[in-house]
């Protein structure tokens, strides 16, 4: 039998560890969340959501390649990188550049996840995270309309349409996922 490190494959990180440069990256996310709700400069926030993007590729890349993929890290960035779409997704908000319906279609599979992970939570089901390409595609459009917003809004209204779309298959996804997961013998 092969083991990860003779198939060329790097090894994981132990379980418990925290402090990963994985980690650390998606971490970034939340002070640059913050700076977004300070600062108004659309250049600045451009800034932001291309640093938040980036942190979020490289997290991945170096957690698969350099061995640091742990359970808490595919935890934590995911929930990161709601938390800076959604603080983002508030400030265009509260600032009047999105209207509540939009803003409610834009969050509603983040909305949906978070619920339906506390629920499986409060039900004693332990069920694994794990992003979906379906999901990891929302993300990129909710990002993209983040742009949109700063620089073409006459745009948004069509996006809007687009990440509601994607948003209900990837919410299909993850429920058919999820009960495939609570269906299977233990």
């Amino acid at each position: 039998m092969t083991t990860q490190a003779q198939a060329g494959s790097p090894p994981k990180a132990p379980a418990g560890r925290l402090w990963t440069i994985p980690n650390v990256l998606s971490a970034l996310r939340l002070p640059l969340a913050a700076a977004f709700v300070m600062i108004s400069a659309e250049w600045a926030r451009a800034l932001l959501l291309s640093l938040g993007a980036l942190t979020d590729a490289l997290d991945g890349w170096i957690a698969r390649h350099r061995g640091q993929a742990t359970g808490t890290g595919a935890f934590l960035d995911p929930l990161f990188d709601k938390v800076f779409v959604l603080v983002a997704l508030a400030t265009f908000l509260a600032d009047g550049r999105l209207a509540v319906g939009s803003f409610l279609v834009l969050v509603a599979r983040d909305l949906y996840n978070g619920a339906a992970y506390l629920g499986c939570r409060l039900a004693g089901l332990r069920i694994p995270v794990k992003s979906r390409f379906s999901g990891k595609v929302v993300t990129v459009l909710q990002v993209a309309t983040l742009f949109l917003l700063l620089f073409e809004p006459t745009y948004v209204p069509a996006m809007v349409v687009l990440v509601g779309i994607a948003s209900a298959y990837a919410i299909g996804d993850y429920t058919w996922t999820r009960w495939k997961t609570l269906r299977e013998p233990a």
